[in-house]
This record gives C-alpha cells, sequence and structure tokens, in this order.
C-alpha cells in the first residue's frame, strides 16, 4: 500500500513545545477533518503504531528483510485503520500529520550513554521504507543546548533514570551530539526537513502550525495553554537527590512526576541550569553555529540572526 495523500511527520524533538502541537491537533479536529487532514492522536499512535515499528527497528537491525518487509506492510495498514478509527474518512484525506517525537528515539540512552539519538540512523530507514512512495515532508525543532540538556535530564528524572545533574552532564558527548548531525540523517532518509528553533516558537505559533498543516491558522485559532509538561525545578531536584537514600527507584520516580507537576516551591526557585559558565557559553556558541549552517531550512525567523 501507497498513500495516496501527502503526509508531513513532525518528528519534535523532545523538549520543543511539541506537547502543545499534539494538544492544540487533539483540540481542532473539526478544523482538521474541514480540510481533509487526517490526524492520529499520539496516545492512539502508541497503542498499535509506534509497538510494531519497534519490530520493524529490530528487524531490520538483525538484517531480517522478508520481516522488515511484512512489519512495513502491516504498519501501513495500522496507520490506515487509525485514520479512520480517530474519526477521519481515509478517502477523501489530503494530508495526514503524524507528530512523534519517540520516532527519534527516547531520553534514556541519554543518561545511559551520553549520546543523543543513538539509534536514530536506522530508525529514519525504517521511517522512509513505510512510507516509500509516498510525498513526505519530515518537521522538526532545536532547541539551545545549555537549556535543552537540563530540560531533557529532567525528563529522564521521570523515567526513572535517577543520577545527579553532574554526572549527567559528566557523560553526555557534548562534542559528539550534534543538531547538525540529527538534521543531516533525518534528511539522508527523508529528504529536506523544515525547521524552526524552539526559541521563536512562541512569537510563530501560527506560522508553524499553519505550515504542518498546510492552511493558514490565524492568531485567534491559538488557544493559550499553560505548560502541559513542567520540567523539574533546582528546589525539585535537591528534594530528590536527599530522597535517594530512603525511597526506592520506583518511589523517586513518583517523586519526581509529583514534584514536577503539582509542587510549587516559594522563590527563590529557578530551573535546572549548567552550573559551569564556561561550559554554558561554549554550547551556546556551538548552537549559534549550526543556526548559520542550517541557515534555509527555517520556516521562521531565527532569533539574533
Amino acid at each position: 500500500m501507497t498513500f495516496p495523500f501527502r503526509v508531513h511527520i513532525h518528528l519534535g524533538a523532545h523538549k520543543t513545545a511539541t506537547t502543545f502541537i499534539q494538544n492544540w491537533l487533539m483540540q481542532n479536529t473539526s478544523l482538521l477533518r474541514g480540510n481533509q487532514v487526517a490526524y492520529i492522536p499520539l496516545d492512539t499512535l502508541r497503542k498499535r503504531f509506534s509497538p510494531c515499528f519497534l519490530k520493524l527497528v529490530r528487524a531490520s537491525q538483525a538484517s531480517s528483510f522478508a520481516s522488515a518487509s511484512e512489519l512495513a506492510d502491516k504498519i501501513r495498514g495500522i496507520i490506515k485503520a487509525d485514520i479512520e478509527s480517530s474519526g477521519f474518512d481515509f478517502a477523501s484525506t489530503r494530508l495526514l500529520v503524524l507528530s512523534e517525537e519517540n520516532l527519534l528515539g527516547v531520553m534514556g540512552p541519554l543518561t545511559q550513554t551520553g549520546v543523543l539519538y543513538p539509534a536514530l540512523k536506522m530508525k529514519m530507514h525504517c521511517l522512509a521504507t513505510v512510507f516509500e512512495g509516498c510525498d513526505v515532508q519530515a518537521f522538526m525543532a532545536i532547541r539551545n543546548y545549555q537549556e535543552f540538556y537540563p530540560s531533557a535530564y529532567a525528563e529522564t528524572l521521570r523515567g526513572g533514570h535517577i543520577k545527579p545533574f553532574g554526572r549527567f552532564m559528566d557523560n553526555l558527548d557534548l562534542s559528539g551530539n550534534s543538531w547538525l548531525g540529527v538534521v543531516e540523517t533525518v534528511e539522508a532518509a527523508l529528504g529536506p526537513l523544515k525547521l524552526w528553533p524552539y526559541e521563536s516558537f512562541r512569537a510563530n505559533v501560527g506560522q508553524i502550525l499553519g505550515a504542518l498543516l498546510g492552511i493558514q491558522v490565524t492568531p485567534d485559532m491559538i488557544r493559550k495553554q499553560a505548560p502541559v509538561r513542567p520540567s523539574l525545578t533546582q528546589k525539585g531536584l535537591e528534594v530528590v537527590m536527599r530522597s535517594q537514600g530512603s525511597l526506592s527507584v520506583v518511589e523517586l520516580k513518583r517523586l519526581v512526576n509529583l514534584l514536577s507537576d503539582r509542587m510549587v516551591f516559594e522563590p527563590p526557585d529557578a530551573p535546572i541550569m549548567i552550573p559551569d559558565s564556561l561550559i554554558r557559553g561554549q554550547l551556546d556558541a556551538k548552537y549559534r553555529d549550526e543556526l548559520g549552517q542550517l541557515a534555509g531550512r527555517f520556516i521562521v525567523n531565527v532569533p539574533g540572526r
């Protein structure tokens, strides 16, 4: 099966307002249907598509070509069924929007190995296999490393990867991890990317959503939302680290999520931040340099350029 409509794949990345976009799409399904745009909600996507996609990745890694081909066919069938079960008419669909940051990878390996999206090349190869013959456009946001790493660290704590922030930073492959490398890997499989910097998101929400959907999204169509995935703060982190000796890993995971989602500390409190100003400066300079090298792919204005 080759899909007869265009496919827009929003890859994330993590901690770049991906959840905001996914929630907005969920809240505006009538608008999408009116414009023949199909969207599979994330919880639906992760029930059948995501497990089958991971099987495809494992089969491809094992060079099990027959199994990989069967799984790719199965995934296309799942997508068709999920479009229809999500309330969209498959036959009249002109555009399918998929938004799933875990197609890039997950955050766990970042704290375990220090490498950002270590299986990215194989995942993008498998994604290209699923949509072979389709008109595909991939979208992605990137974020300044000096803010991305603390936010990603807080996200790994939610998953139970409990370690001090200093050890997390010491383990990172700061020179090897690169948005430029991520972009090049994605483009090798899916063709030219459309990008935006996370720092430009708030000022350009309508333009970004409009590009993703292929329609005009006006300011009155944007519902102002509170952060839907708040990060652990510095005070919250201190509480978690002091609780390590008395709580199990499962209990620590619950504590992280409780403090992140429910606890408001008295000031002074602040986001988790890289303490070394020299490292922060180096990461900022690297990001600014990559913004320059990626010029031409951005669909919104880049701050400071």
